[in-house]
């Protein structure tokens, strides 16, 4: 299965703290396995991405977790 859909969260300085454990919550939720993907450094700034299958469920994620849906090239993870 390819996961196209990628949902970016910036990392808060102090870390992501309780709501890493509600990320994790959301996909049992969803009844659909984590796939974290390839996270980055920009400016400082961590940033982790979280892969989908469905945009649908990537939209969630990102309206819960105020991250940013960016549709991959490449399958990850």
């Amino acid at each position: 299965m390819s996961f196209p859909h990628a949902v970016e969260v910036a990392v808060p300085e102090r870390g992501l703290r309780g709501k890493l454990h509600a990320m994790h919550d959301f996909h049992a939720q969803h009844n659909i396995k984590a796939h974290p993907g390839r996270g980055r450094y920009e400016d400082g700034r961590r940033y982790i991405r979280w892969c989908f299958a469905s945009l649908i469920t990537a939209k969630k994620f990102a309206r819960q977790f105020g991250g940013s849906v960016v549709t991959t090239s490449r399958a990850e993870p």
